[in-house]
């Protein structure tokens, strides 16, 4: 699992697409980042602070909150010794009973449940510790439980959140969604073409949609323009070449993509604060 621009990747490394993390760090950072999964996180002792979508939340103890997939999120929070659960999972999961046109715009909203909002705080609590519980254990059989809790848990959540949904909001959530679908193309495009000479306009193209409106949902999802999105990956890129690789800097900066070696120096330097030169002698 790691963090490329602010796309979290391989967060499945298991069987099925599920993960859970018992997080217990006193000190919990974790930088800005976003994802295709849904994510529910339960606060089982003390507080924690989160950043959701340049938005800070205190939850209390024993908030859950489900985060959008899609919604940028982060972590800062020093001295804080808690417990809390992270469950992560994909719809894909639940396409096969032609229910995902229910359940994406029920998760693509991020919404708080505080332990006050009964009765359905105490079902939904249930269904996440015997999730964990089973997860724990890993008896046989465990994913087809897991599968039904989270059948449970989006089937009991549906009527909480359309009911707070306002009409005119849902309209915007269905353009999150295609949104973000889109935004999955591309990302799989400037992967398979960074090295290319390629532009704004090139990937909206490739994408289908226009380089106004494709420009405008990149940055409001990345939080980056998509010039500087795609510096920071070749970037990425030439670290991999610089530590494990005997070519020469210039080569590694054509390689990655870029037209000039004075440009790749000084967007090297601006995100990782030394010279590419430097950065491959000391082999950070």
């Amino acid at each position: 699992m790691f963090v490329e621009g602010l796309h979290e990747k391989n967060i499945f490394s298991g069987e099925i697409p599920f993960r859970l993390e018992d997080n217990t760090q006193v000190d919990f950072t974790y930088p800005v980042h976003w994802h295709p999964a849904v994510e529910l996180l339960y606060v089982e002792k003390n507080t924690l602070n989160i950043n959701v979508n340049n938005s800070e939340i205190a939850l209390d103890e024993g908030d859950i909150l489900f985060i959008a997939n899609g919604d940028t999120h982060g972590f800062s929070n020093k001295n804080n010794h808690g417990r809390r659960f992270f469950i992560q999972f994909e719809t894909s999961a639940f396409n096969a009973l032609g229910s995902n046109t229910v359940i994406k715009p029920l998760i693509s909203n991020t919404i708080r449940i505080s332990r006050q909002e009964l009765p359905f705080y105490n079902d939904l609590k249930v269904h996440i510790l015997s999730i964990i519980d089973s997860y724990n254990k890993k008896a046989f059989g465990y994913q087809l439980f897991l599968s039904a809790r989270l059948y449970d848990i989006l089937a009991i959540t549906s009527n909480y959140v359309m009911d707070r949904v306002k009409p005119q909001n849902r309209t915007d959530t269905v353009k999150k969604i295609q949104g973000l679908d889109k935004l999955s193309e591309a990302f799989k495009f400037i992967e398979t073409n960074y090295m290319n000479d390629i532009s704004l306009a090139d990937v909206a193209r490739a994408v289908g949609f226009s380089e106004f409106y494709f420009s405008r949902i990149f940055k409001d999802i990345t939080e980056k323009n998509f010039s500087r999105y795609l510096n920071e990956y070749r970037i990425k890129q030439a670290e991999h070449y610089l530590t494990n690789s005997s070519m020469s800097v210039a080569d590694i900066a054509y390689t990655v993509g870029f037209n000039s070696i004075v440009t790749f120096n000084r967007s090297f330097k601006a995100v990782k604060g030394c010279s590419p030169s430097t950065y491959k002698k000391i082999g950070i």
